[in-house]
């Protein structure tokens, strides 16, 4: 290699001082079910940047088939949710997790019917709800049978589009 190349740490001037500054209170990095619901939550506060490799509603999320367990049923608490997933875990389930998770998971489903989330209903009209994995009780909740990732990424993306100071 060239010795000039040795002195200079840059191939062309770098002053950042030329470059353009973009400022807000909270950068979030990733545009799949975390990031934005981080973003979603973060703009409670100011302002929020959301960086995306792609477009919103390219994310693994929207490939997600299967279906989000809560503790909505009558029959059914979160002490029994985190039950079942600590037993079906086999001890690789951190518990502090789970329990948080479980506690709020009925919550957040009712937080997301609420923002305009479809899910499969039952002749009633209630969430219906199925039993998989080691679940002991119904409290998987589905969108359109295995479309339940793809519907959850549209109520985001359509919710952070809503969202006045998330660019």
């Amino acid at each position: 290699m060239d010795p000039q190349f040795d002195q200079r740490r840059y191939l062309i001037p770098f002053r950042s001082l030329l470059l353009p500054h973009v400022f807000t209170d909270t950068l979030v990095i990733g545009g799949g079910v975390a990031g934005a619901s981080a973003a979603i939550a973060a703009a409670a506060h100011g302002d929020v940047i959301l960086l995306a490799k792609d477009s919103l509603e390219l994310s693994s999320t929207a490939w997600a088939q299967g279906g989000i367990a809560a503790a909505l049923g009558d029959d059914d608490t979160p002490a029994d949710h985190v039950g079942d997933t600590l037993a079906a875990g086999a001890g690789l389930c951190e518990p502090d997790a789970v329990r948080v998770c479980a506690e709020e998971g009925p919550d957040a489903i009712r937080e997301l019917v609420e923002w305009g989330m479809v899910f499969d209903r039952d002749d009633a009209g209630a969430i219906h709800l199925t039993r998989e994995g080691g679940h002991t009780r119904n409290r998987v909740a589905h969108s359109r049978g295995d479309a339940t990732g793809a519907e959850l990424v549209r109520c985001l993306v359509e919710r952070l589009r809503g969202t006045e100071n998330v660019r």
